[in-house]
């Protein structure tokens, strides 16, 4: 019985391959993979493969998200009967964090950043927008008016740094 597989590979910083491939097992979807690409090996590619549909992920982070932000716009809408089950299933996690975080706090929580002897960029500063966020919101949707408009950011800035970084709609 064949199954659904998502893979993505990379090789370097350009992805390769991002499809669905149809096969029996991971060990199968690894071949066909090879066969697509035409390699004998997957040496120096990176991949991943996953059988969890990427697109009720996306869905279900979006939903989260959107829930977040304040009702935000979200490209399908989530059907109630999953929300149920999702927040039922959640339920045991959610009341295990909230007891972490409450446990043993006296006194306001003091913030520590972390160095990053890699990272090539400092920190944001507090005004400036989250960068990363920007550009998944960028590559993802592919609009940069509606990106600019969400993260306050100027359009010709936004491209700007768009057309700088690589970033691909």
């Amino acid at each position: 019985m064949n199954r659904t597989f998502k893979m993505i590979a990379s090789r370097g910083s350009e992805v390769i391959f991002d499809d669905r491939i149809e096969a029996a097992t991971p060990r199968e979807a690894r071949k066909l993979l090879k066969e697509r690409l035409g390699l004998t090996s997957l040496s120096g590619i990176v991949y991943s493969i996953t059988e969890i549909p990427v697109e009720l992920i996306r869905d279900i982070v979006d939903a989260r998200v959107a829930e977040l932000v304040g009702g935000a716009e979200l490209p399908a809408p989530v059907p109630a009967d999953l929300e149920a089950l999702l927040t039922e299933r959640l339920q045991p996690i959610i009341r295990r964090l909230a007891a972490l975080e409450h446990s043993g706090r006296t006194e306001p929580e003091t913030t520590s950043q972390r160095f990053d002897p890699l990272a090539e960029e400092p920190e944001p500063e507090p005004d400036e927008p989250d960068w990363s966020l920007v550009r998944r919101h960028f590559r993802r949707y592919g609009d940069p008016a509606k990106t600019a408009e969400k993260y306050g950011v100027p359009l010709r800035t936004l491209n700007a740094r768009a057309r700088k970084e690589g970033w691909a709609a």
